[in-house]
């Protein structure tokens, strides 16, 4: 019961920060952008420890510089018109940085680590730049006049809670129907606690949540309620592929969780990983509805 109780205190905390940087002021990105550009730096810095270990430190800070120096020039591209001058800047020093990470790498040891600090870049600070991609697209199709900023702070947030609530469908169907002899392990060499009965229960209320957002004109109000159906389908099997990911990487390296950031959690790592490939899914989504707008 005590480790219960500290990992809801724990998730509602988690959960009312994020969203309180997306949504009390939902189109100013200056909160997002501070708020989740510490989440990337500590993720990242969990997948490096994870996958490269200890030492490595100058490595490890290159990693890390880089990718959020991808996530803030992206953020700058989309979310900011009048500043896209000033990203190229950024992107001349993230490309300087990712050249330098073969370098260090070479100078810091026999052994290879290079591509666990360039795959951070890709799986992810591209993940989590394409939020601002999200934004961006959300605000060009809802509204007429952008502003001050491409940024609505609600599409992020509509997306983690879709997600979000596909987590609490998994749990709740999966310990309910999917644990035992009457289960259906989903990929028991990669997850065994995971069943099909849990991404059912997954995929039913990350549906439900779609709608119901779509009908206070949160998701997607320009188009009908089937649209925000299917986003909510999308991001939940991407999400299902997005914790396998992370189980297989865990599972490989022989490790329960990525951090310890979050009492009854683990790491920030652990509570992205969903969105690492739901988030790339849920921009292409948008990206192809603007165009069919």
């Amino acid at each position: 019961m005590k480790e219960f109780m500290i990992r809801t205190i724990s998730g509602v905390v988690f959960t009312a920060l994020t969203l309180a940087s997306l949504i009390i002021v939902p189109h100013d990105p200056l909160p997002f952008l501070i708020l989740f550009s510490f989440y990337l730096v500590r993720t990242d810095y969990e997948y490096l420890r994870l996958t490269i270990g200890k030492g490595k430190v100058v490595l490890k800070i290159v990693s890390m510089v880089a990718a959020l120096l991808l996530f803030l020039a992206l953020a700058l591209i989309l979310c900011f018109d009048h500043e896209a001058d000033f990203s190229v800047y950024i992107l001349i020093v993230l490309l300087l940085l990712v050249i330098a990470i073969p370098v260090v790498d070479l100078l810091e040891g026999e052994k290879f680590y290079m591509s666990f600090s360039l795959s951070s870049l890709l799986y992810l600070a591209l993940p989590f730049s394409l939020l601002s991609g999200v934004s961006a697209i959300s605000v060009q199709i809802s509204y007429s006049e952008a502003g001050s900023y491409y940024f609505d702070g609600w599409a992020i947030a509509s997306l983690l809670i879709v997600m979000w609530m596909g987590d609490v469908g998994a749990y709740c169907i999966g310990t309910a129907f999917g644990q035992g002899e009457r289960g259906h392990k989903l990929m028991p060499s990669v997850s065994p606690k995971k069943s099909w009965e849990g991404v059912y229960g997954a995929v039913v209320l990350s549906v439900i949540t779609a709608v119901v957002l779509r009908a206070f004109n949160l998701l997607l109000p320009q188009f009908p309620y089937l649209v925000s159906a299917l986003f909510g389908l999308v991001v939940c099997i991407f999400s299902v592929f997005g914790d396998l990911v992370e189980s297989k990487i865990k599972r490989h390296f022989q490790k329960k969780d990525a951090g310890r950031i979050m009492p009854g959690h683990g790491g920030l790592l652990d509570r992205f990983d969903s969105g690492l490939l739901a988030w790339p899914a849920a921009f292409l989504f948008y990206l192809i509805a603007m165009f069919l707008y």
